[in-house]
């Protein structure tokens, strides 16, 4: 459901479900996050290469990009297919976006290196963030409420 649909169900009285919200969320998050890395890229074929990175270091960077974007691809297919179960599609769609996030700056680093040193940090506090809140949702249920015959 589009950011747009949701706010005419808003306008129109209807009630919007966490899980049709958390999926406009997560949409306009992916959509961020492809764009930053679209942008990355063309700005790769702009800038020359600099005397700061190393070819193999660069190569290097790049071949985690590649694995870390194959990563955020294969946990935003799951995030997809896992949207009957909103608990774990909201948890696997968080470390979607964390992945992504990291395949951007990658991406980044071999741009600015400096810029991306200053904003590292502002990912780990995100990730920690995002994880705690994420795990502190998941439904576990109690050992005695699995064992006791009703």
């Amino acid at each position: 459901m589009s950011s747009v649909q949701i706010t005419q169900n808003r306008s129109s009285g209807n009630e919007i479900t966490e899980e049709e919200e958390h999926g406009s969320y997560s949409s306009t998050v992916h959509n961020l996050i492809i764009f930053i890395n679209g942008g990355a890229i063309g700005l790769l074929q702009v800038v020359t290469n600099q005397a700061s990175i190393k070819e193999a270091d660069r190569r290097a960077t790049i071949l985690c990009f590649l694995v870390i974007t194959l990563i955020y691809i294969i946990l935003r297919v799951c995030e997809v297919k896992l949207r009957n179960k909103p608990n774990i599609g909201n948890f696997v769609g968080h470390v979607s976006h964390l992945f992504g996030a990291l395949a951007a700056l990658l991406l980044i680093f071999l741009i600015s290196p400096i810029f991306t040193l200053t904003v590292v940090p502002l990912w780990l506090v995100w990730f920690f963030v995002v994880m705690y809140v994420s795990f502190s949702k998941l439904v576990i249920p109690d050992d005695n409420t699995a064992d006791s015959p009703v």
